[in-house]
Order: C-alpha cells, then sequence, then structure tokens
C-alpha cells in the first residue's frame, strides 16, 4: 500500500484477528469456498492477493534467521508453499530472508516469538485446467509470525504477478506486505482454543 492506495481495517476470523488491507481488496469467501484456517481477500484486476492462514506450530523451522537463512522460519514456509504448489526446482527463486521486529509489528504489542518474512518468485500454474506451458511467474512475500504459547504458526503471503518493479525488499510486494503487518493484531486469543 503506498500514499495513493487507501486502506480498510478488515476483521478476519469472526474479528479475533484484524488488519488494514488495501482497500481494493475483496473477500474470496464471498464467491467462493475458503478454508476455515484462511482468509483470502484479492484484487482480480491486479491478479494480486493476501492469504492470512493459521497452522499447527512446527518445530522444523528454526527461529534463528542468521546463516543459513534460507532454511529458515519465514523460508522455510516458503520452500514448503513452492513444494504444494508444485513447482519444480527451475520454478523457484527465494531470494531474501529477513527477520522482522517489534516496529514491524507494533499492534502485536510482543505477543510473538519470532517473525520473519521470505520473498522470492515461483513459476505455478493459476487457475483451473493450467499447464506447465500456462505458468505464469509470480512474486511471492510471505510473513512468519510464531506463537509457541498457543502452538500456532501464522502466515501472512502476498502474491502478484512478477511485474517490471523490484522483487525483494524495496519492491512493491513487500513493501505492501510490511504495510499489512504494521497494523496486524490479533484481538481474541481465544481463537487458538
Amino acid at each position: 500500500m503506498t500514499a495513493d492506495d487507501p486502506s480498510k481495517k478488515v476483521p478476519l476470523f469472526g474479528g479475533a484477528i484484524s488488519a488494514q488491507l488495501p482497500a481494493r481488496y475483496v473477500d474470496v469467501s464471498d464467491f467462493r469456498p475458503v478454508p476455515d484456517n484462511q482468509e483470502v481477500w484479492t484484487d482480480a484486476d491486479k491478479d494480486e492477493s493476501v492469504i492470512v492462514e493459521i497452522v499447527e506450530w512446527n518445530d522444523g523451522p528454526s527461529d534463528d534467521v542468521g546463516g543459513e537463512c534460507f532454511n529458515q522460519g519465514a523460508g522455510w514456509f516458503w520452500k514448503d508453499l513452492a513444494e504444494v504448489n508444485g513447482c519444480d526446482a527451475g520454478d523457484v527463486n527465494l531470494s531474501d530472508v529477513r527477520r522482522l521486529d517489534n516496529e514491524q509489528l507494533p499492534a502485536m504489542n510482543e505477543q510473538f516469538a519470532k517473525a520473519s518474512i521470505a520473498v522470492g518468485t515461483m513459476k505455478m500454474a493459476k487457475g483451473r485446467g493450467c499447464g506447465d506451458d500456462q505458468k505464469k511467474e509470480v512474486e511471492v512475500a510471505m510473513a512468519n509470525v510464531r506463537l509457541p504459547q498457543v502452538g500456532t504458526d501464522v502466515l501472512v503471503t502476498l502474491n502478484r504477478p512478477k511485474g517490471d518493479g523490484a522483487i525483494g525488499f524495496g519492491g512493491a510486494g513487500v513493501s505492501i506486505l510490511l504495510k499489512i503487518l504494521e497494523t496486524f493484531s490479533i484481538d481474541d486469543w481465544s481463537l487458538f482454543g
């Protein structure tokens, strides 16, 4: 979201979570089924979407985003998403993984253990009936917010066409995701049981 991109506060998971999303996004559940552990919002005109997903705590990702950083936190979930999307090794380019600090998630009031963000591109079939010859290159920016106190990882994933702009930190995709995270708030912890 830029200064020219108005936003709106959106209640997620029945109001248990909230965040500011671009005002141009619409709730996908208004026109097709969405799994109970996901909230999916999209701008079909820009072929852009954001998915907020609650997943069971996973001991696989390390909380340390140093050293071999592509295999840590959000990077681990990013690679897992590439596998789920059926991406071949040559279809995937994870370009950067970084830790998020408290200033980047101010509405969380430090109620998370660790958070990180991974960004890169994936070539994947988009839409029903698409084959390998119709794969599109998509920028995928994913944040992982670790909540061990409730046995949960929260993923916030932004997908957008690769386009001409920069990919990675400083690019439009990460910029939009970081703006969402600035207002990301868990308002009712009973959501997690």
